[in-house]
Order: structure tokens, then C-alpha cells, then sequence
């Protein structure tokens, strides 16, 4: 069994759709009404979808997702280049001995993100 999707409401889902896109690799599926499902290279559907009425996103402060890259050096080029971009971090790019590497930041929602790597 694995996760299959995981849908979230955003206030722009341009914005968010190319965050999704620029940093993670993430494909059109299909467009559906105001909002889009987003595949990534292992099948995973992120569907994104407008928040409506000025609604805002109220989640708990430990709440976030995340991603595992494949290396310790994928994920401090990819908190480069989004600190390049501007994106917003809760965590900076932190190694933890010759085990791990992770970083969190700020997705569009905002939604607390860890990108990860960890050596098991």
C-alpha cells in the first residue's frame, strides 16, 4: 500500500503550481475547474485547490510535510536555489553528522515543508 494524493487549498494555485513544479519536479496531470492535480516521477497526485471567501490555512504549528531527497547534497541544492528564489525558511539547511541533512520552508498555503534526506 502506498500514500496516493494529497489535496490542499491555496490562495493562488498559479503560485503554488509553480512552486510545486520549479522546486520538486512535479507535472500537469490534469487541470480540473479552478484547480490543478500535480504528478510527480513516482506517481504521487498533489492536487491543489483555490481557498475560498478569503479563508485562511489555520493548521497546528507541528503540522508540515514533507519530501526525502537521495542525498545529502540534493537537499542543500535545492535549499540554494530556493533561498535564490526567496522562499521563506522555518529552518535553515542544518547536517546532522554524516546521517542526515534537512531544511524546512515555507510552501504556498504557507505550509510548513521538511525536505529531508536521512542515510537509512
Amino acid at each position: 500500500m502506498r500514500l496516493n494524493h494529497l489535496h490542499i487549498n491555496v490562495p493562488d494555485v498559479k503560485k503554488a503550481q509553480k512552486f510545486y513544479q520549479d522546486f520538486f519536479n512535479f507535472k500537469v496531470e490534469f487541470e480540473h475547474g479552478e484547480g490543478v492535480f500535480l504528478k510527480d516521477s513516482d506517481g504521487f497526485l498533489l492536487a491543489l485547490d483555490p481557498l475560498e471567501n478569503n479563508e485562511k490555512v489555520e493548521l497546528p504549528k507541528w503540522f508540515h510535510f514533507g519530501f526525502c531527497l537521495d542525498s545529502a547534497e540534493e537537499v542543500k541544492s535545492l535549499y540554494e536555489k530556493m533561498k535564490a528564489n526567496g522562499v521563506e525558511f522555518n529552518r535553515e539547511y542544518k547536517e546532522f553528522s554524516e546521517d542526515a541533512a534537512n531544511f524546512y520552508c515555507i510552501a504556498p498555503g504557507p505550509y510548513n515543508m521538511e525536505v529531508t534526506w536521512n542515510r537509512d
